[in-house]
C-alpha cells in the first residue's frame, strides 16, 4: 500500500486501515496481478480458484472506462447518487468523476485483496474526493452489510454501476447484493407509501378512539386468560378457498371445537353463509374500514365482540353497537402516551403488521391458543379472485383485474406449485412467518391452494378436525369484562402535553431567528461566527426531539417529512464547508418548518378537542 493510502486511511476510514493492518495474512494478493495494456494504462489479472479474468481491459482500460459510464449516462440526472460496485483500478470511476463532477456516489468494493492491490497502484485521494459519500470493503471472511443503510436512508435516485468483469468473478456475491438491495428498496417504498397513507389517520384515530379504549377491557389485561390458554383458535380470513371449507367451519363452530376469529372482509363470507364466528378482529386505518362490517351493522348482528386495534378508523366503532374488547397497536401514539407507566411493552403492544391476520396471530400467541389454525389465508389469487364468495365491495373488485394479473409476482403453494400474487399478500406471508418463529407455538394452515407459509405447515381442515379437534371447548361470555386503567393519573401527563404545546411554539420560533441568522451568514460569507448558529440549531433540534407534544404526535402525523428532513440532515451535517452546511440546513429547515407548522395548525385542534371532551367525561365519572 502506498504511503500516502495508509495516512489517507488512517485519516479518513480509520476502521478500514485496520482491517489491512491486522489481516494480512488472510488477504491474499497474490491472485491479483498488476499488468500495463496496450495503450500502457495498468490494469489488474484476477485469479480465482477455477478461472482467470481481467479486471478491466487488456487493450485500453480508459476507452472501457468511457463505455461503461456512456451506458449508464442516461440515468444520471442532476440529483442522482451513484452507488460503484467493484473498484478495479478505478478507472472508470475517475472517468464518472469527470463527466459527472457535481454528482455525489458511494464506492463498494466487495473483494477486499483487489482494494488492498489497487492501493499500491492508485492514490485514494483521486478515487474518493468531496463527492464521496461512503466507502464500504467488504473483510475476507464477511459482508460489509453497512451499504444497505444507504438504500434505507437514502432520499435521492440511487443508480448503480456494476463493474462488468465483477459479474463472472463473483457473480454469486452479486446476485446475493441485488437480491439484499432490491428486498431493501421495495421494502422502503412500500413502507414510504403506507406512512403516506396513513400518517395523519393513525394519529387522528388514536386521539378519536381513545374514549373507547378507557371504556373498553383490553383484550391482554382485563379478560381472564383462561379463556383462551389451552384452547384452540382458527383465524378466519377472506381468501377465495374460504368458501371451500364453510361447512367445515360451521360444524366446528356448533360443536365448540375452537374459537372462530373473523379477520377483516371474512365476517362478510360467514354471514352469507349462516356460520357467525365468535369474534370479528379490525385494525385498518382507512376511512372505509367501517364498510367491511356494514352487512354486519345492517344485519343489526350485534351479539359477536369486536377486538380492535386502538388504531383502527374511528367511524368502525361510531357505527358498531356491539361489545367491544380492544388491543393497543404500536401505532397508537395516544394510549402509549397516557398509559405508559400502566402498560407492559413487551406482552401489551401489538406490533402494526400488514394485515389483521397477523395482528391477531400476535393476539392468540399471547393469549396462549394451543393451536393457532388459518383458514382462507390464501396470500394469493385462486380462481382470478382476491376475496371469497359472499364478499363484494364498491370500492375494490373482488376479482382481480388483468392488469393486476400482469403485474403479479410468484410465490410457492401448500402444493408446491407456482401461484399468483402481489408484493401485499407477500409481506403478509413474510410477517406470519416472522411471528411463527418467534412465538414457536403450534400452528396450521388448512388454506387449499393456498401460499406456503414456512413454520406453519399445511393439513386440510377435515384432518384437522379429526386429528386436533377433538374434545369441545367452554366458551363463556370473556368480553365482559371492566377496563382496569388508572385515569386518575392523566392529569399530570395532560398538562404536560398542554405545556409541551406551548414549548414546540417557542421551538418554532427561535428556529426561525437561528435560520435567518444562519442564511444571512452564508449570504456575507461569514465562515467564522456562523459556527455559532450551527451550535444553536444542534441545540434546538435536540430540544424539538425530546417534546412531548412533537415526540409523540406531531412527529408522526408528518412523518414522511421528518424522515426525508432526518436522512438530509444526516448528509448535510458531514459537510465540511461550513457555508455549503449552512446552506444546506437553511433550505431543510426553512421548509421543515413551514410542514410542522401546516401540520400542527390541523393536529393542536385534534388534540385539544378529542383529549378535551375526554378529560371532561372522565372527570365526571369519577
Amino acid at each position: 500500500m502506498l504511503i500516502e493510502n495508509i495516512m489517507f486511511l488512517r485519516e479518513r476510514f480509520p476502521a478500514i486501515r485496520n482491517y489491512f493492518l491486522q489481516n494480512s495474512n488472510e488477504v491474499n494478493t497474490e491472485r491479483i496481478t498488476a499488468l500495463n495494456a496496450k495503450t500502457g494504462v495498468k490494469t489488474f489479472h484476477y485469479e480465482s480458484e477455477k478461472n482467470k479474468f481481467m479486471v478491466h481491459s487488456m487493450y485500453d482500460p480508459v476507452r472501457e472506462a468511457e463505455r461503461i459510464i456512456a451506458k449508464h449516462s442516461e440515468k444520471i440526472k442532476e440529483d442522482t447518487h451513484v452507488f460503484f460496485y467493484g473498484i478495479g483500478i478505478g478507472h472508470h470511476i475517475l472517468k464518472f468523476q469527470q463527466l459527472f463532477p457535481d454528482n455525489s456516489y458511494s464506492i463498494y468494493e466487495p473483494v477486499p485483496e483487489i482494494f488492498l492491490a489497487m492501493t499500491k497502484h492508485v492514490s485514494l485521494d483521486s478515487l474518493i474526493t468531496k463527492k464521496t459519500r461512503n466507502l464500504y470493503i467488504d473483510n475476507h471472511d464477511q459482508e460489509n452489510v453497512g451499504y444497505l443503510e444507504e438504500f434505507k436512508m437514502n432520499n435521492k435516485n440511487i443508480h448503480i454501476i456494476v463493474l462488468p468483469s465483477y459479474e463472472n468473478i463473483i457473480k454469486d456475491k452479486l446476485d446475493h447484493f441485488n437480491r439484499k438491495v432490491k428486498d431493501v428498496v421495495q421494502s422502503r417504498r412500500t413502507n414510504l407509501g403506507t406512512n403516506a397513507n396513513f400518517q395523519k389517520l393513525w394519529v387522528m384515530n388514536s386521539l378519536l378512539n381513545f374514549k373507547e379504549v378507557l371504556n373498553t377491557p383490553n383484550l391482554l389485561r382485563d379478560v381472564d386468560g383462561k379463556q383462551f390458554a389451552g384452547k384452540p383458535a382458527i383465524i378466519v380470513s377472506a381468501g377465495p378457498s374460504l368458501a371451500e371449507d364453510m361447512e367445515y367451519l360451521r360444524y366446528i363452530k356448533e360443536n365448540s371445537l375452537a374459537y372462530l376469529i373473523a379477520v377483516g372482509s371474512a365476517i362478510n363470507s360467514l354471514i352469507e353463509y349462516d356460520v357467525l364466528p365468535d369474534a370479528v378482529a379490525t385494525y385498518d386505518p382507512g376511512l372505509k374500514n367501517h364498510l367491511v362490517f356494514k352487512k354486519m351493522i345492517e344485519k343489526k348482528i350485534d351479539s359477536i365482540p369486536m377486538l380492535f386495534g386502538s388504531s383502527v378508523g374511528y367511524e368502525t366503532l361510531k357505527k358498531f353497537n356491539g361489545p367491544k374488547v380492544h388491543f393497543i397497536t404500536s401505532q397508537d401514539k395516544t394510549s402509549n402516551y397516557f398509559l405508559d407507566e400502566q402498560l407492559d411493552m413487551n406482552q401489551d403492544i401489538i406490533i402494526d403488521s400488514p394485515s389483521i391476520a397477523v395482528m391477531t396471530f400476535q393476539v392468540l400467541n399471547k393469549l396462549g391458543a394451543s393451536h393457532i389454525i388459518f383458514a382462507g389465508q390464501n396470500l394469493g389469487y385462486l380462481y382470478d379472485r382476491r376475496y371469497s364468495e359472499g364478499i363484494d365491495y364498491d370500492f375494490i373488485q373482488s376479482e382481480v383485474s388483468t392488469q393486476e394479473m400482469e403485474k403479479a409476482v410468484t410465490t410457492k403453494d401448500v402444493y408446491g406449485n407456482e401461484i399468483k400474487t402481489n408484493l401485499g399478500f407477500n409481506n403478509m406471508r413474510v410477517g406470519i412467518e416472522s411471528y411463527a418463529k418467534l412465538y414457536e407455538g403450534y400452528y396450521i394452515n388448512t388454506t387449499k391452494g393456498g401460499a406456503l407459509i414456512e413454520g406453519v405447515p399445511f393439513q386440510p381442515i377435515e384432518e384437522v378436525i379429526e386429528k386436533h379437534l377433538i374434545q369441545p371447548i367452554e366458551k363463556t361470555v370473556w368480553w365482559d369484562a371492566s377496563n382496569s386503567y388508572e385515569q386518575g393519573k392523566f392529569d399530570l401527563q395532560k398538562d404536560q402535553l398542554k405545556q409541551s404545546i406551548n414549548d414546540f411554539h417557542e421551538i418554532m420560533s427561535q428556529f426561525e431567528i437561528v435560520i435567518k441568522s444562519m442564511a444571512n451568514k452564508v449570504k456575507l460569507r461569514d465562515k467564522l461566527s456562523i459556527e455559532n448558529d450551527f451550535v444553536q440549531f444542534d441545540k434546538l433540534n435536540a430540544k424539538l426531539n425530546r417534546n412531548v407534544y412533537y415526540k409523540n404526535f406531531l412527529s408522526l402525523y408528518v412523518r414522511v417529512h421528518v424522515e426525508y428532513m432526518t436522512n438530509e440532515l444526516k448528509l448535510a451535517i458531514k459537510e465540511k464547508d461550513r457555508l455549503v452546511r449552512g446552506d444546506k440546513i437553511v433550505r431543510l429547515f426553512s421548509n421543515f418548518i413551514i410542514q410542522c407548522l401546516q401540520g400542527n395548525k390541523e393536529l393542536e385542534q385534534l388534540v385539544h378537542s378529542s383529549l378535551g371532551d375526554m378529560f371532561v367525561a372522565t372527570h365526571k365519572e369519577m
